[in-house]
């Protein structure tokens, strides 16, 4: 059941800011190398929790199942691709595959 409490497109851009936040957050995390690097850390866990308050103000505008989903699996390929691109990580044929799988899950509960 959509919530009367927000806009559908509100709920949209909070989703998207949602998105935004975590996968910043999860290349500063990154940059963090274990968190030894203290402050790329502590900003990253800052964002990981932005994302987080994001996704809360999304669910109030959406059903919590898509925005979950929309958010993980955005999350999931773009941190893929910015990790190939950014951080010299390659995705074999079957991770490719795999993203094509969430993104094929993601629009069929879309469709639901």
């Amino acid at each position: 059941m959509i919530s009367p409490l927000l806009p559908q497109s509100l709920a949209i851009a909070w989703l998207a800011l949602a998105v935004v936040l975590e996968v910043a957050g999860s290349c500063l995390l990154k940059l963090s190398d274990g968190l030894r690097h203290r402050l790329y850390g502590l900003l990253g866990i800052v964002l990981v929790i932005g994302a987080f308050a994001a996704l809360a103000q999304a669910i109030r505008g959406m059903d919590l199942s898509v925005a979950y989903a929309v958010w993980g699996g955005a999350g999931l390929v773009i941190t893929a691709i910015v990790g190939a691109l950014a951080f010299g990580q390659r995705i074999r044929p079957s991770g490719w595959a795999g993203i094509g799988l969430v993104i094929a899950g993601v629009v069929a509960l879309k469709m639901v």
